[in-house]
């Protein structure tokens, strides 16, 4: 994740214990439907990333993070206004 998009573990991280990241499951890119999709503002990074994870025997693998494109963070907006 470092190397390839410069996200942290730690930010990847804050954005999936966020119970309010936008989560689609199965990521609908994945072609095993084994991973999931979160979307979340990162505080410290003051910007939207996006986290991959893969599930196993019920415990989640970090898979890859980015910062979100403009389709992620519209995604992630129109969550957002959705709750209101």
């Amino acid at each position: 994740m470092w190397r390839r998009h410069g996200v942290t573990q730690t930010e990847a991280e804050e954005a999936i214990d966020d119970p309010e990241a936008l989560l689609l499951t199965p990521d609908p890119a994945s072609r095993s439907g084994k991973s999931d999709r979160y979307i979340r503002w990162s505080s410290t990074r003051a910007e939207v990333l996006v986290v991959i994870v893969v599930r196993h025997e019920g415990l989640l693998y970090g898979g890859n993070a980015w910062p979100a494109n403009e389709s992620h963070r519209k995604l992630y907006e129109g969550s957002r206004h959705d709750e209101r």
